[in-house]
């Protein structure tokens, strides 16, 4: 009888240790269980947007060990930029790169990356919102709306682009239908160059040239390439009106549930990501220009006289959205960094 109860105690021991056992494996399994991040952005699949995504998965996946699977979804397939743009902040969007004019009406200093004739290189734009006090101090700002900034990239200088008309000068331009993003500062700057500014998102902008909705919009020279507008624009003038950044951002609560490794693993990795995409804009500018004019696109430039009426036509615009957005002192700044 004894050698029984104690058979079944030893019986019961090694069940004891085998549950245990079980408990650790299904832990670590825990711990070892993927973090899966949605990263969704409006661009076409192999442009600049796409690129600048793909390389933060890859070192974010890479630097994580395996933990990280940042799962990319193109082409507005979770929204068009707008919608992106305030998903991260309510929470219903997890990662998306968008242009910083969308948190203009959001947070004061907002959209001052876009200015009209304020800025004139990649190297200017990066120094200023990468390392400098300036990008800092929006970053923080926007930290306290919900949205955490992971980098900031200048995708370069916009041009003007028409579907049928050659367009050399500022009168020539005059009652045009321009494509604008929703964006009060845009919207004032067409007005103020005598246009008709029409608000259309991003990912409509091609149909709205090609059925005649809008006669031209502006965009970086890779952009035009990447989303195929020179397929429905014929003309291109070469204003460098503006620069103009987007920026990696994922949303901060959802940030704020990872561990410290991996907070630090995302800031890593957005800013070697940032690194890349700004070099590869760079080096893509001239590239851009060149495989446009192959498809069959005209280029025209500004004259120094029409460049002056330009500026002077749109410098009421910047102290106005300077006034508007109490950015005073950090345009200042901006000022002083741009000498």
């Amino acid at each position: 009888m004894k050698k029984i109860i104690c058979r079944n105690n030893w019986i019961n021991i090694v069940l004891i240790v085998v549950l245990i056992m079980s408990l650790f494996s299904m832990a670590s399994f825990a711990q070892e269980e993927k973090i899966i991040i949605k990263l969704g952005h409006h661009h076409n699949v192999g442009g600049l947007v796409d690129k600048l995504s793909n390389k933060f998965k890859e070192i974010a996946e890479e630097k994580s060990g395996g933990r990280l699977r940042i799962d990319i979804f193109p082409g507005a397939q979770l929204g068009q930029e707008r919608e992106a743009s305030e998903g991260i902040l309510m929470g219903t969007l997890q990662m998306t790169v968008v242009t910083e004019t969308n948190y203009d009406n959001t947070v004061n200093g907002f959209g001052i990356s876009i200015l009209p004739f304020v800025y004139d290189s990649f190297e200017q734009q990066i120094r200023i919102f990468n390392d400098s006090p300036v990008g800092k101090e929006l970053e923080a700002k926007l930290l306290e709306k919900g949205g955490r900034i992971l980098g900031w990239l200048a995708p370069g200088p916009r041009n003007m682009i028409f579907t049928d008309k050659a367009v050399k000068t500022l009168e020539d331009m005059k009652g045009l239908k321009m494509r604008s993003p929703e964006s009060d500062l845009f919207i004032s700057m067409f007005k103020a160059l005598g246009t008709k500014p029409t608000s259309i998102t991003w990912g409509e902008a091609y149909t709205a040239l090609q059925t005649g909705v809008a006669d031209g919009m502006e965009s970086p020279l890779g952009m035009i390439r990447d989303m195929q507008f020179y397929e429905v624009c014929k003309y291109c003038l070469l204003t460098n009106h503006m620069w103009g950044a987007m920026n990696l951002i994922i949303n901060e609560n959802l940030f704020q549930k990872f561990p410290e490794d991996i907070q630090k693993v995302i800031i890593e990795a957005g800013k070697e990501a940032i690194n890349y995409a700004n070099q590869l804009a760079i080096e893509d500018e001239e590239k851009a220009a060149t495989w446009l004019k192959e498809q069959g696109m005209v280029f025209y430039e500004l004259t120094e006289e029409e460049r002056g009426k330009f500026k002077e036509a749109l410098l009421p615009v910047d102290a106005q959205w300077v006034e508007k957005h109490k950015a005073t002192a950090l345009f200042e700044k901006i000022q002083e960094l741009t000498k």
